[in-house]
C-alpha cells in the first residue's frame, strides 16, 4: 500500500512540476513598463499665450502664477506660501514698504488692503507676493542706487522688457520670460 501511495505522489508531484513549468513558459506575467508622461509644452511657434501652456523644466507653470521653490523642492505661487530664504526682518520691512508703495501708485488705493509678503532676497533681488480677499499677484524688485524698485507686479509669465534692464536679476526668480515680439517664451 505504501508503494502504490508513494507512486501515486511521484505521479502527482511531477504533473505538478510539469504544469507550472508549462504555466511559466506559456503564460509569463508582463513586465510594467514605465513611459514618460508628456505634460503639455507650449507650441514650437504659439501666436497666443494660453495659460497652461508654458510649463518651465521642473512642470511650474509661469502663466498660473507658479515658479520652482528650491528650498522647498516644488512649484508653488510666492504670494501663497512664501519659498523661504528666511531674509532679515529690517530688509523684509524696507522691500515689503518699497514694493507696496510702488504697487499702491500704479494699481491705487485699493492695493493698500492687500497683504505684502517677501519670499525670497537674493542680493539686490527680491520676489514675493501681494494677496488680499479677492486674489493675489507676484512682484519681483531690485535694488537701484540703495533704493527697492518695483520690476513686476501682477499674474502670469513676465514679458522680457520688464526684466531686460535687470541682466543680472536671477535666473532662479525669474527663469523664463515671454518676448511680445517674437511671441516666444524666452530662457533666460
Amino acid at each position: 500500500m505504501k508503494r502504490g501511495f508513494s507512486s501515486i505522489l511521484a505521479v502527482l508531484t511531477g504533473l505538478a512540476v510539469i504544469a507550472v513549468a508549462y504555466y511559466a513558459v506559456f503564460y509569463p506575467k508582463p513586465i510594467p513598463t514605465w513611459k514618460p508622461v508628456v505634460i503639455g509644452t507650449p507650441s514650437p511657434e504659439p501666436s497666443v499665450m494660453t495659460v497652461g501652456g508654458d510649463r518651465d523644466e521642473h512642470g511650474c507653470i509661469g502663466s498660473a502664477g507658479y515658479s520652482w521653490c528650491e528650498i522647498k523642492q516644488k512649484c508653488l505661487r510666492i504670494w501663497e506660501e512664501p519659498c523661504d530664504s528666511t531674509p532679515t526682518i529690517d530688509e523684509t520691512e524696507t522691500i515689503k514698504t518699497a514694493v507696496r508703495e510702488a504697487i499702491i501708485s500704479k494699481r491705487g488705493a485699493d492695493a493698500a488692503n492687500l497683504n505684502y509678503t517677501v519670499s525670497k532676497i537674493e542680493g539686490n533681488y527680491a520676489q514675493g507676493g501681494a494677496s488680499g480677499t479677492g486674489g493675489g499677484g507676484m512682484w519681483f524688485a531690485a535694488k537701484v542706487e540703495g533704493k527697492w524698485t518695483l520690476v513686476y507686479d501682477g499674474n502670469g509669465i513676465i514679458l522680457c522688457s520688464e526684466v531686460a534692464p535687470y541682466p543680472d536679476f536671477p535666473k532662479t526668480m525669474i527663469p523664463e520670460c515671454w518676448d511680445g515680439k517674437t511671441n516666444k517664451i524666452v530662457v533666460r
